[in-house]
C-alpha cells in the first residue's frame, strides 16, 4: 500500500504544481476562474466526503480507495480536453469526489493492516513516502511542462493517470482484514449525530480547515505567481515544490518520535508560527 501510494503521489506531483499554470497560461482561463475551479473541486470533495465516510463502513477501505482512484483517473485523462472554464469546473469536481474517497479509504486500509501500537509510525511513513513521491514528481513535471508546447501538459496528465492505474494494480494484490471491532459496531446507528455532539472533535476539525485554508492552500498559489509575476521557469517551479516536500521527508519521523506521549496542540501552535514566518 505504501509503495502504491508513492507511485500515485509521484503522478500527483507531476501535475498539481502546474494545474493553474495549465488553465491560465495554456487554456486562457483567468486566474479568478481557475481559482473558482479549484474551489469547486474542494467543495465537491467536502460534500462527497460525507458520503465517503459511510461508504468505507459499507464496502471497506480498499474498495473505497479503488473507487477514488477510478474517479481521479477519469478526471485527469480528460484534462487535456479542457477548453472552457466549465470544463475545468466539472473535471475538478470529479477529481475532488475521487479525493474524498482516496484519503478515508487509504487511512482505513492502513489502520486495518497495521497493529494499533504501530499506527502512528505507519502514518508517519505514509506522509514521508507520499511527500517524497510528490516532490520527485514535481521535478519531473517541471522538466516536461512548458507553456509554449501545450502537448507537454497532455503528457503530464497521462502520466498522472497511469500512476493511478498502477496503484489500482497494487491494491488488487491486497486483502483487507476485517476489523476486530466490526461485530460490535454493526448495529450502532449513531452515525453523524454522535460526531456532531463531540465538541472537541468539531473544534479540531474547524482548526484544521482554518490551517489548510490560510496555510497550505496559499502555498498552492505559489507556482502560478512564480511563473507569471516572478518570471520563474517551470523547471524551477518543480524544484521549489521539491524543497518543500523534501524537508517534510527529512523531519517527519523525528517529529513523530518527539511527539510521542506529548500534547499535539503545542505542535499545532508551532506549525502556525512557522507558517507565519514563511509568509
Amino acid at each position: 500500500v505504501q509503495v502504491g501510494g508513492v507511485v500515485n503521489s509521484l503522478g500527483n506531483g507531476i501535475v498539481l504544481p502546474f494545474i493553474v499554470i495549465y488553465l491560465h497560461n495554456v487554456r486562457g482561463i483567468s486566474f479568478a476562474q481557475a481559482g473558482l475551479a479549484l474551489g469547486i473541486g474542494a467543495a465537491a470533495a467536502l460534500v462527497a466526503g460525507l458520503i465517503a465516510g459511510s461508504t468505507v463502513d459499507r464496502i471497506g477501505g480498499r474498495n473505497t480507495l479503488l473507487l477514488g482512484l477510478v474517479l481521479q483517473t477519469a478526471a485527469f485523462l480528460m484534462f487535456p480536453l479542457i477548453r472552457e472554464p466549465w470544463h475545468a469546473f466539472a473535471l475538478l469536481a470529479l477529481e475532488g469526489a475521487g479525493t474524498s474517497c482516496f484519503w478515508p479509504g487509504q487511512s482505513t486500509l492502513l489502520a486495518r493492516l497495521t497493529p494499533a501500537d504501530d499506527r502512528h509510525s505507519a502514518y508517519a511513513l505514509q506522509r514521508i513516502s507520499m511527500n517524497l513521491g510528490m516532490g520527485m514528481g514535481a521535478v519531473v513535471g517541471g522538466l516536461i511542462a512548458t507553456t509554449s508546447d501545450p502537448s507537454s501538459f497532455t503528457r503530464l496528465f497521462l502520466l498522472d493517470a497511469a500512476t493511478f492505474l498502477v496503484f489500482v494494480l497494487v491494491l488488487s494484490t491486497v486483502r483487507e482484514p476485517r476489523p476486530v471491532e466490526a461485530e460490535e459496531r454493526e448495529h450502532d446507528a449513531s452515525g453523524y449525530r454522535a460526531v456532531f455532539r463531540d465538541r472537541s472533535f468539531l473544534g479540531l476539525v474547524g482548526l484544521n480547515v482554518l490551517f489548510v485554508a490560510v496555510g497550505y492552500e496559499v502555498f498552492a498559489l505559489l507556482p502560478p505567481f512564480a511563473k507569471n509575476y516572478a518570471d520563474v521557469s517551470e523547471r524551477w517551479v518543480g524544484l521549489i515544490w521539491l524543497a518543500n516536500t523534501l524537508l517534510i521527508v527529512l523531519i517527519q519521523l523525528p517529529v513523530s518520535k518527539a511527539l510521542e506521549g506529548r500534547r499535539r496542540m503545542v505542535a499545532l501552535a508551532l506549525m502556525n508560527v512557522l507558517w507565519a514566518v514563511a509568509a
